[in-house]
């Protein structure tokens, strides 16, 4: 693979796709197309938690930014808050009391599990990244990696034993008692963390990572077929991811400059906070316009809610700069 200190534009580039893949998934076409689109895109969230800790890979030898990245993510987490709460307010009239339930259980369940109540609960993600790093900021500190990327398997396994395991075994589990920072999100960070570590020793031609990518996604399909349910991450999702991003690992050029690369730089992390709002709005002008019966209408409804997510990114940038002005190094999106 190629020097470790390049800035990798394809994976840039794949995170574009993947933030496109995550408002497909969350605004599912009609039919058979939104069930293939569902088993294709279950690689996102696993991904973009790889991609953070191949990124966090580079503040290790030297003077690790713990504080910054920190800072970076919370400050990401407290718009999405502040933002969803707005307008929460708004659809509840102003009404505070009724704008969510504030019971203990709930506020256990954000705190230990991340499972938000009070704001989309898509964005969940953000919360368990936030968790995520704290943990990263320890284990560097303390030097802990040999003791933490045994942990990888383990925490993967764990995360399939309360998914797919429990299910066929008739249990229902509640997804965010495996879908949280410590069984998904610390993991697979760890996992994005290891690969960077390691990648100039890794030595796999293309063809070889296009066939295990190609076939865990057919494969997706087939166990999506045969369980009948829609998991989280599915079991062929893990070969799916890790092929890909070994292969945007070994091909760090691929795509440099290209608009999909700075799309995923740039907008993933707004598509990803503004899309379940857009959600919202979408069906609400179908309603108006009385769309809602309309097939082609509900084909096209993904489609819309991508471009609009796209537009607000824009305009949620825009007034990011004019009202916070960046210094002259650009902050890397952790993302």
């Amino acid at each position: 693979m190629e020097n470790a200190r390049v800035r990798n534009s394809c994976l840039d580039w794949i995170k574009g796709a993947a933030c496109i893949f995550v408002v497909f998934m969350h605004c599912e076409f009609p039919g058979k197309l939104g069930v293939l689109v569902q088993c294709v895109s279950r690689f996102c969230v696993p991904f973009f938690f790889m991609v953070s800790g191949y990124f966090a890979w580079y503040e290790k030898p030297k003077r690790p930014r713990y504080a910054a990245k920190l800072r970076h993510v919370g400050c990401i987490t407290l718009f999405a808050v502040l933002f969803y709460l707005c307008v929460n307010c708004l659809r509840s009239g102003f009404s505070w009391i009724r704008l969510t339930d504030w019971s203990s259980v709930n506020w256990l369940k954000f705190l230990l599990f991340n499972e938000p109540n009070f704001v989309a609960g898509q964005l969940w993600f953000l919360f368990a990244l936030f968790y995520v790093y704290v943990l990263w900021a320890i284990t560097n500190r303390l030097k802990l990696y040999r003791f933490a990327y045994p942990m990888i398997p383990v925490l993967l396994s764990a995360y399939l034993l309360l998914a797919q395991g429990a299910y066929c075994l008739g249990f229902r589990i509640p997804n965010y008692l495996y879908r949280n920072f410590l069984i998904e999100g610390f993991p697979l960070f760890l996992l994005g963390h290891l690969i960077h570590h390691n990648q100039t020793k890794i030595h796999i031609s293309n063809r070889v990572f296009l066939t295990v990518l190609i076939a865990s996604t057919l494969l997706c399909m087939v166990e999506r077929k045969l369980f009948g349910r829609d998991f989280g991450i599915q079991v062929c999702t893990f070969p799916q991811v890790i092929s890909l991003f070994l292969l945007g690992c070994a091909n760090p050029q691929f795509g440099k400059g290209s608009l999909l690369a700075r799309f995923g730089l740039l907008y993933s992390m707004y598509i990803y906070i503004l899309h379940p709002f857009v959600m919202v709005v979408v069906p609400a002008l179908y309603r108006r316009l009385r769309l809602t019966d309309s097939v082609p209408a509900a084909y096209l409804q993904p489609i819309l809610v991508l471009v609009g997510s796209v537009l607000l990114s824009a305009v949620v940038i825009w007034l990011k700069h004019i009202l916070f002005p960046a210094p002259q190094k650009r902050q890397e999106n952790p993302l």
